[in-house]
């Protein structure tokens, strides 16, 4: 494997989903109960409070790590659009972690208990936003550096 035929925004996206699966063991949410002097707190990572998003985080990051690697190893042929296929998942990727930021996966909870519980989101949920992002703009550059278009300026 010789990573001098990864361009830069292929390391990039690399980097990124490798980042995004060890993150998604991390805690994401958490939730918090304060009733009559009782407290309990309890956390749970992407892969215990998501029910299929986790899986296609998954899918994208070893989607992204496998164009890396074949592109790393040299066996990926000439034609196929590897730096899109970086960018389609990159993107879908940041855009499903930015839509569990937004929406937290919380249950129902009972008329009058509003008060005594508190959802969250931990820190493992912005840390895999910013993995996520980074596969995204590692696609974007990657696409950018292998048409020679707008962006930044392929290596020499």
């Amino acid at each position: 494997m010789d990573t001098q035929r990864l361009t830069t925004g292929e390391l990039i996206a690399g980097v990124g989903a490798a980042a995004l699966l060890i993150l998604m063991f991390l805690p994401w949410y958490g939730v918090d109960v304060n009733v009559d002097g009782f407290s309990a707190s309890e956390s749970g990572n992407a892969w215990e409070t998501l029910e299929f998003i986790d899986i296609l985080l998954f899918l994208l990051a070893v989607i992204t790590l496998g164009v890396v690697g074949a592109r790393m190893t040299g066996s990926m042929p000439d034609d196929f659009p590897g730096p899109m296929l970086l960018l389609a998942a990159g993107g879908l990727a940041a855009l499903l972690v930015l839509f569990r930021v937004i929406d937290i996966p919380a249950p129902d909870v009972p008329a009058g208990a509003g008060d005594a519980v508190d959802f969250s989101r931990k820190s493992g949920i912005f840390l895999a936003l910013i993995a996520a992002a980074a596969m995204a703009y590692g696609g974007w550059r990657a696409n950018a550096e292998n048409s020679g278009g707008p962006g930044p300026a392929a290596p020499a």
